[in-house]
C-alpha cells in the first residue's frame, strides 16, 4: 500500500489534536450504561442546591428533594487558551531574514449531567445515600494561525463523541432541615470515540486508484473519585 507524505502529515495531526482533546477531557468526564430508580415517596418535598469544591473538579447541583429521593441536573464548565508567539531567522530562499508567527488556541468544555441521589440509611442527624448520573460533555474550540481562523478543527471535533458517569455513596451531616455537609467516593467512567474518514491513493498493481480510509480511536476511563459538598434544601417539609 503506497502512503503519501500528506497522509503521514494529516494522521500525526489528527492524532495529536485527538490526544489533546482528550487529556482535556480526562478530568471531567463522566459515563454511565443505564440510569434507573423508582423510590417511594412521602407527602412533602424541597427543592435542594449543592456545591462541591475541589483541587481538580468544582461542579453544582440543583435538585427537588421529594423523601428519599432527589433527582437533580448539574453543571462543570472549563476553559483554556494558550497564546504562541514564534520570532527568529529563517532562510527565503535567497537570505537570511527574521519571522514572526503567532497563534491563538482556545477550548471550552460544557458537562451537563443528570441523575438522582437516594438517601437509603437514616441515623439522627446522619444520611447516607447512592448517588447515580450520567453525563454529556460537549467541546468548543477556535484556532488562529497569524489572524486566520483554522476551519478544520471545527470537523475534528465533530467527529468526537463522549459521555460519561458515575455511581457513588456518600454521607450528608444534616445541621438541620435546610442545610448540610456532605462526603462522597465512588467511581466515574468515560468513554470517548473518534472516527476518520479520508481517501487516499493506493497502488493496485498497475496504476493509482483512489480509495476511503477510516480511523477510529475509542478510550475508556475509570478512576475513583471523591469530594465534600455543601447542600442546601429550600421549602416546607422536613429533611427526615
Amino acid at each position: 500500500m503506497h502512503i503519501t507524505t500528506t497522509f503521514l502529515i494529516e494522521s500525526i495531526l489528527n492524532n495529536t489534536i485527538y490526544l489533546i482533546k482528550t487529556i482535556q477531557i480526562m478530568k471531567k468526564a463522566i459515563l454511565l450504561v443505564a440510569i434507573a430508580a423508582v423510590f417511594g415517596l412521602k407527602g412533602y418535598s424541597q427543592f435542594s442546591f449543592g456545591v462541591a469544591p475541589g483541587l481538580s473538579t468544582n461542579s453544582a447541583y440543583f435538585g427537588y428533594k421529594a423523601g428519599k429521593v432527589v433527582p437533580y441536573v448539574g453543571f462543570q464548565f472549563a476553559n483554556a487558551r494558550i497564546n504562541l508567539d514564534m520570532t527568529g531567522m529563517e532562510w527565503d530562499g535567497a537570505s537570511v531574514v527574521s519571522f514572526s508567527n503567532e497563534m491563538k488556541i482556545s477550548g471550552s468544555l460544557y458537562v451537563p449531567t443528570l441523575g438522582i441521589k437516594f438517601f437509603a440509611i437514616e441515623k439522627n442527624k446522619l444520611k447516607a445515600y447512592f448517588n447515580l448520573s450520567v453525563a454529556k460533555p460537549f467541546i468548543r474550540a477556535k484556532v488562529e494561525d497569524n489572524g486566520t481562523e483554522i476551519e478544520e478543527i471545527n470537523d475534528v471535533l465533530k467527529e468526537i463523541k463522549l459521555i460519561g458517569g458515575e455511581f457513588g455513596f456518600g454521607v450528608e451531616y444534616f445541621f438541620d432541615d435546610n442545610f448540610s455537609v456532605g462526603g462522597e467516593f465512588g467511581i466515574r467512567y468515560m468513554h470517548g470515540k473518534y472516527s476518520n474518514t479520508y481517501e487516499e491513493e493506493v497502488y493496485n498493481g498497475t496504476d493509482m486508484q483512489l480509495e476511503e480510509f477510516e480511523d477510529t480511536y475509542n478510550i475508556g476511563l475509570m478512576p475513583t473519585y471523591s469530594k465534600f459538598s455543601l447542600n442546601f434544601y429550600f421549602g416546607g417539609g422536613s429533611a427526615e
